[in-house]
């Protein structure tokens, strides 16, 4: 069988030889290029733009502010929420809609970095030269930048028809029960954390290549994307053009992470530029611009309240999130946040009783969109960091807290209509405890002290509701040269799925998975779609994919049939050959397609989730001298449903476990409090690096997932959601001899020296 080969990927040849095809790598005949006047203040005034100077510059061909596209038709920047939102209101009953956001602001800027015109020009120096040379009037405003301080009734605000600055405010559960659980509890455990602001910082910088044709008036925008039939849709509703007239390609995408998933004002200006010139318009982000203009993520304040009986056993929790949504809502953020915390707040665990609330405030900060681990990361911090207190406090071990509360009877109902399809998160949690050799931890510590360090183990246990949206689309497409095509709406950022997609087909139909070729990333050549994200791609696009070519092989079976002379039902399919049951009579499937089109389509619909799950455990030291970190150790035990290629499904845990790293001890957007952006270069903004990761050991233990035909759970975001907590709590360990019980993230050096050195039990 090919699902359950570990493969090496097939593109990583193409990709590792310099042969990708990236949005940047593109060029057209007369292409020329854009650039962007950014605002340089968080929140102002626009009373005037001068442009002559710039537009009387050499090779500039055009100068233009928000108004020139407002008065050409240009609508603003479409999330869509209310069309999105599946019913989702606020708390009050209203509907959760946007505010207006133009793609060059008009009258007013709300964020650094927010765009107020734009030069197209011959060459990329010449375009710059010339926005340098575009003077704009601004008269400053007062500016907020964090979430719950834009609450505040004399904070600044940024829309008149938001008041307080509110865009959400939506809750799930039963109070009532929750309070009644604390009320008769007998220890309550609180916790506060912040889950900082982060750059996606892609390892591609965004770019496009926008055109489009007088004759039938089409555009199209090649892309750095990760969902381009929702991009198409999106940018044809702000043109007021049909779906059809907006084509959008996305080839090689080096990471995207939730990031590249919506509509951009770039995008909506070099479209309409190459439809103003008529001529291809051509622009690729600087890193600079990306940290002022590409989507931030998380920025969420979460106070958590977990109540306790005698013995151990959770009666309820209390959530309360205050999320940044930054300027303006670029895409489904309001939900993300919100529906993926409401599919996982309950952890692991069986929590009987669950109030959320979720409050989001725009705030004069760049938009934050999804990223990688969205709402799930932030519901299992929470969670994680109140099991692991309550432990502490009550004198309990870790481990077997965890364990008394996990959920063993599947499927199981959560409070907030949530159900965990399958799993043994025992078994993960004792795995992962034999792995990380967790009954000779004390012996380390010991070692450690006598070294003059501090050393810590934590667990991360992780819940991951994959799947996203429930519609997703393949094809399956047999040619007679030997290739079976399946176009399908998933696209890929780097998850493998040319190999893994092509191993699943290749499975369903017995023949070699070098025969299947994969198509994605193009409207014009597959017929609809979703997109990439949420860990979707295996679970609804793989199934489609499976789906798709039993519906060929169905209709085929007519054709072979009729070309073989036997009836229907006497027609078996057996690694490539239909043959006549019991005879020597058989057509090879690809000589069968030479005279009768082999193929199916189909839009397949499964609102059902899948949960992956598992546990991770850290270990790390101390230096209390310097407050440096040292990740020692990571172990993690997976359960991602089948997988169709564990070489894959390991590597997703690997990467996504360095962003999880990343959010706990390294990465942070710092504004100051006049919306200046502190961070703007790598030289500010830490990623991890390579001498920062300890030795990874990742081991499945899949339990597959009756929700899908492949039982796969989805294994994109696993490691990003465990990371943090299982960092985090054991630097809570490894500090726990100061009295500290807390500490923020980034977990820095300084910070990490402060805590020490600032605790009460020096």
């Amino acid at each position: 069988t090919m699902i359950g080969s570990p493969i090496p990927r097939r593109e990583d040849a193409r990709l590792l030889t310099g042969q990708g095809q990236f949005a940047d790598d593109l060029r057209h005949d007369g292409q020329v290029f854009a650039a962007f006047v950014r605002s340089p203040h968080a929140h102002a005034v626009i009373e005037g733009v001068r442009i002559d100077a710039a537009r009387a510059m050499p090779h500039v061909l055009g100068v233009f502010t928000g108004p020139d596209l407002r008065d050409d038709g240009v609508g603003p920047i479409p999330a869509l929420l209310a069309e999105r939102s599946g019913g989702t209101r606020n708390r009050d009953g209203s509907i959760i809609r946007e505010p207006v956001w133009w793609a060059i602001a008009i009258d007013r800027v709300r964020h650094v970095g927010e765009p107020v015109a734009f030069v197209i020009a011959t060459t990329p120096d010449a375009a710059r030269d010339a926005a340098d040379a575009v003077e704009v009037d601004y008269r400053v405003l007062l500016a907020v930048i964090d979430a719950v301080d834009a609450l505040r009734p004399d904070a600044p605000q940024l829309f008149d028809d938001r008041p307080r600055n509110v865009v959400i405010d939506w809750s799930t559960g039963h109070e009532a029960t929750v309070a009644r659980a604390f009320a008769g509890a007998a220890h309550v455990e609180r916790a506060e954390l912040f889950a900082q602001r982060l750059s996606p910082a892609y390892l591609e910088p965004r770019s496009a290549l926008a055109s489009h044709d007088a004759t039938s008036g089409r555009f199209t925008l090649e892309v750095c994307a990760q969902a381009v039939h929702a991009l198409a849709a999106s940018l044809a509703y702000g043109f007021g053009v049909p779906v059809a007239s907006v084509r959008c390609v996305s080839r090689d995408v080096g990471g995207a992470f939730g990031g590249k998933n919506y509509p951009y004002p770039e995008y909506v200006a070099c479209l309409w530029a190459a439809r103003r010139l008529g001529r291809p318009v051509k622009w690729t982000s600087s890193r600079t611009e990306g940290f002022v203009s590409d989507s931030h993520a998380r920025d969420n304040r979460i106070a958590g309240e977990m109540a306790f009986d005698a013995s151990g056993r959770i009666l309820g929790l209390r959530v309360h999130v205050h999320a940044n949504e930054g300027a303006y809502i670029g895409g489904g953020i309001p939900f993300s946040i919100s529906l993926n915390m409401e599919r996982m707040i309950s952890g692991l665990y069986v929590i009987p009783a669950i109030d959320l609330v979720v409050q989001g405030t725009v705030t004069n900060t760049v938009p934050v969109q999804v990223y990688r681990g969205v709402g799930r990361t932030e519901a299992v911090m929470i969670v994680e960091r109140l099991v692991d207190g309550a432990a502490r406090a009550l004198g309990r071990d870790v481990a077997a807290m965890r364990r008394q509360n996990m959920v063993t009877r599947f499927p199981y109902h959560t409070p907030c209509r949530a159900i965990y399809d399958s799993g043994d998160y025992v078994a993960c949690l004792d795995r992962v405890l034999a792995m990380a050799d967790w009954e000779g931890f004390p012996a380390r510590r010991a070692a450690a002290r006598a070294r003059g360090r501090l050393r810590g183990i934590g667990i991360g246990a992780y819940i991951e509701g994959t799947g996203g949206p429930p519609q997703e689309f393949a094809a399956v497409r047999v040619l007679s040269e030997g290739i079976v095509e399946v176009p399908v709406g998933s696209h890929s950022q780097g998850q493998g799925h040319e190999t893994t997609f092509a191993q699943v087909v290749a499975d369903r139909l017995g023949i070699p998975y070098e025969q299947v070729r994969i198509v994605f990333g193009d409207t014009d050549r597959v017929a609809r779609g979703v997109g990439t994200f949420a860990s979707r791609s295996m679970v609804k696009a793989g199934s489609a994919a499976v789906l798709a070519t039993d519906l060929m092989l169905d209709s085929a079976r007519d054709a072979a049939a009729r070309r073989l002379e036997a009836a229907r039902d006497d027609i078996v399919y057996e690694k490539g050959r239909f043959i006549v049951s019991g005879t020597d009579r058989a057509i090879g499937l690809f000589d069968l397609a030479a005279t009768d089109p082999l193929e199916a389509e189909l839009m397949h619909d499964n609102a059902l989730y899948a949960f992956a799950n598992g546990c991770a455990i850290c270990e790390l030291e101390v230096d209390p001298e310097t407050g440096a970190v040292e990740l020692l150790r990571f172990s993690v035990v997976d359960d991602s449903g089948r997988a169709v290629n564990p070489l894959v499904v390991h590597g997703q845990m690997h990467g996504a476990l360095v962003q999880g790293v990343g959010q706990a001890l390294h990465e942070g957007v710092a504004y100051d409090a006049a919306g200046q952006v502190l961070s703007g270069s790598f030289m500010d903004y830490t990623m991890p690096r390579a001498d920062d990761i300890p030795p990874i050991a990742v081991e499945s233990r899949d339990v597959p997932s009756p929700t899908n035909p492949l039982g796969v759970k989805g294994a994109g975001e696993g490691g990003i959601v465990a990371a943090p907590p299982a960092v985090m709590n054991a630097l809570v360990d490894a500090l726990a001899p100061y009295g500290v019980r807390d500490i923020e993230a980034p977990a820095t050096p300084e910070r990490v020296w402060r805590a020490i050195w600032g605790s009460a039990r020096l």
